[in-house]
């Protein structure tokens, strides 16, 4: 029987635009806001006000797209009439366009056997150090012709990796997405990177994610272990997803990194706090009507491949933030964030681009209509209550809130409601869990534990 628990449970509310005019078209190329820009728009409920961010947001995104493009095509710089983006590294709006993410997808995920395991050992095992020089490290001294979790020995990789910083004094790690080493208590940071692959695979991490419906739920799960935060978490579910075992909708929902909250802040003020989710579902919903009130004609738009429809993913969206933020810096200094400098200098690769796309990603899994008609509070002695169906993730620490905006503190529960969809999760306080549903909080509980033990066999 599923537990139900009191909750002062929001409405969801229609996202909106305030007013849109429509001007002439404009050449994608060059940024500036558009005649008659809007100023203020609303989403939960809430009116913010809104910088020149937001219009180069849109513009950014469908011009850095056309410079990948351009530079696919083989044509030599200068690819835009903006300086900043000519000079300046950028990822590309598509992050599977990515040089590592190209890397994991040809190298990593399709090499080797299709298994769920052997999979999903291979990608935590590469970007846990994100740098291709160790993979194939690795590769030359521990597979056969790949390397496998069935054969995995976290003492035979340890004996490699600390005899080639040892020798050669080579870096390990790469520059993006680092991952903090847990505090396994083993000396070099390696070797606890390695156990960590080995506790993420013995707790059977792959057979628990496939049971995820939602790429919110897996980040949930994936954030109960050690050093794995938000934003790292989340580039690994993503990772996950281009294999083929792993379907998670990207239109729904993304785990903001420091990068991509900075340009929310810069975008609508410091008000915005609590509130990100519900932004970035704003951005994603209404792209259409920004890129057309942009003058951005269709063929403009960031379209992912032939077949697919043009515009971006929530998880695009969020991608996009970040980098937005670092050109923000030189565009607009003088609103102001924690940093200043744009970015590296851009330096040509020698290396070929590539724009494989997992075979998959050509059908792309739709964005899941909420219920059309989600079950009635029940009305017991005055009391409104709602049943939980389970628990989604935790926060201990204060930061920004999930589905409704409120602030998260110690002790609180992201919960799913029986017969609601993943944009009406909430946060609760633990002490209303344990009076309401010590169930769901027993058998969360259980699994944090079952983890602290085998963390416990790991040590040192």
């Amino acid at each position: 029987m599923m537990a139900r628990t009191k909750n002062t449970f929001p409405q969801p509310v229609k996202t909106y635009i305030k007013t849109i005019p429509v001007p002439s078209g404009r050449d994608v190329s060059r940024p500036g806001p558009a005649k008659g820009a809007i100023k203020t728009v609303s989403f939960a409920g809430q009116p913010f006000p809104v910088s020149p961010i937001l219009d180069t947001f849109f513009w950014y995104m469908a011009e850095r797209h056309r410079i990948h493009q351009l530079r696919c095509a083989g044509q030599e710089k200068p690819w835009s009439k903006d300086d900043i983006l000519n000079s300046h590294c950028f990822t590309n709006v598509f992050r599977v366009y990515d040089r590592t993410t190209q890397y994991i997808l040809r190298n990593v995920i399709q090499k080797g056997s299709q298994d769920l395991y052997e999979v999903t050992f291979r990608v935590l095992l590469f970007r846990f150090f994100n740098r291709p020089e160790t993979w194939e490290y690795l590769e030359e001294h521990l597979g056969n012709p790949t390397l496998k979790w069935s054969e995995f020995d976290v003492g035979a990789y340890d004996r490699v990796l600390s005899l080639l910083v040892s020798r050669t004094g080579s870096a390990l790690y790469g520059a993006a997405y680092i991952c903090p080493a847990p505090p396994f208590g083993w000396p070099k940071n390696h070797s606890n990177h390695l156990r960590l692959v080995q506790l993420l695979m013995n707790d059977d991490l792959p057979k628990e994610l496939v049971k995820c419906k939602f790429l919110k739920d897996a980040h949930g799960r994936i954030g109960l272990y050690p050093s794995i935060g938000d934003f790292i978490g989340f580039q690994l579910l993503l990772d996950l997803n281009m294999s083929s075992h792993f379907k998670w909708s990207e239109q729904e929902w993304a785990a903001l990194g420091p990068g991509s909250s900075a340009c929310l802040r810069k975008m609508f003020g410091p008000s915005i706090a609590g509130y990100e989710q519900d932004a970035i579902r704003y951005l994603y919903e209404s792209q259409e009507s920004h890129f057309a009130r942009l003058g951005i004609t269709r063929n403009q738009v960031p379209r992912l491949c032939e077949g697919r429809p043009a515009g971006v993913s929530a998880v695009d969206i969020e991608h996009s933030l970040c980098e937005c933020e670092k050109y923000s810096r030189g565009r607009f200094p003088h609103i102001k964030g924690k940093r200043t400098q744009v970015g590296r200098t851009f330096k040509a690769s020698s290396e070929p681009i590539t724009t494989e796309i997992p075979e998959h990603w050509k059908y792309p899994v739709a964005k899941m209509a909420p219920p059309l008609n989600p079950p009635p509070a029940l009305v017991d002695k005055g009391q409104v209550w709602y049943e939980v169906s389970h628990i989604v993730a935790e926060k201990k620490n204060s930061g920004s809130g999930g589905g409704g905006g409120g602030s998260v503190g110690k002790g609180k529960y992201l919960v799913r409601w029986v017969g609601y969809g993943p944009e009406d999760d909430w946060w609760q306080e633990e002490k209303d869990l344990e009076n309401d549903a010590p169930v769901l909080l027993a058998q969360w509980t259980a699994t944090k534990n079952r983890i602290a033990k085998r963390i416990a066999q790991l040590q040192l």
